[in-house]
């Protein structure tokens, strides 16, 4: 592995990470599952789409996430159009003129104002350093985004910083992977454990999911105090990576 890491913030107005196994209404996890944030790094690299799974596995890199903001989730009920396969003109259209189609209400789970602190190690080196160059230079290849297309996000590099290993008693300002863990109960924490997708691999059809993490994390987005549990020091923060 690595011994060095890049660490960004990431923000914006909405976010929705979706939970697969919701439909109508459509919920979202509250911070970023690791296929997202491996595909938020490849677009800042502009990396082909199905092409960077492998340098995101399990043995390849290290992803933890903390939160900067305070999670605030928002329902709302969207009119939804389906274009897919359809003559119906929705450019320029007015209601009634052109839109013929039978619309389909769903209720989406919106985070509000969402910020999240990223540090993202890769073993391989020169995807590194070009990670490191497009956010210096503050260059993104693709526009990104928070979950959905249309919540679009900024960022601000921190900086490229040695990993420091760690065991023991801690205070962990990231999310917390795994399911067996020492936490120190703190009686005004709000956790939240949430299982979602952590890792894809690429296949005929394009990408399929290969498994799936537990992450726990305090929705104030304050430490979380554990009694035992190898953790790294990342820039003077306290994480643990999955």
């Amino acid at each position: 592995m690595t011994n060095d890491c890049i660490v960004l913030d990431v923000a914006g107005e909405q976010a929705h990470f979706r939970k697969p196994h919701t439909t109508s209404p459509a919920m979202t996890f509250g911070l970023p599952p690791r296929t997202t944030v491996a595909g938020m790094v490849a677009a800042i690299l502009g990396l082909p789409r199905d092409s960077y799974y492998d340098s995101f596995d399990r043995e390849s890199s290290r992803i933890a996430i903390s939160i900067e903001s305070p999670i605030r989730r928002l329902s709302m009920a969207l009119n939804i159009l389906n274009t897919e396969g359809s003559n119906t003109k929705t450019k320029g259209a007015t209601p009634g003129k052109f839109v013929r189609d039978h619309r389909q209400q769903n209720v989406f789970e919106y985070l509000c104002e969402p910020a999240y602190r990223l540090y993202v190690s890769l073993d391989d080196d020169d995807l590194m350093d070009q990670l490191e160059s497009k956010l210096s230079a503050g260059k993104s290849a693709y526009v990104l985004s928070l979950g959905l297309s249309e919540h679009l996000a900024w960022y601000d590099y921190i900086g490229r910083f040695d990993i420091e290993s760690g065991e023991g008693a801690a205070s962990i300002r990231s999310a917390l992977p795994g399911e067996n863990l020492s936490i120190i109960p703190d009686s005004g924490a709000e956790y939240v454990s949430e299982r979602m997708p952590a890792f894809m691999r690429a296949s005929d059809d394009g990408r399929i999911a290969d498994g799936a993490q537990t992450l726990t994390y305090d929705r104030s987005g304050a430490v979380i105090d554990v009694r035992d549990e190898r953790y790294s020091i990342v820039g003077g923060d306290t994480v643990v990576f999955s």
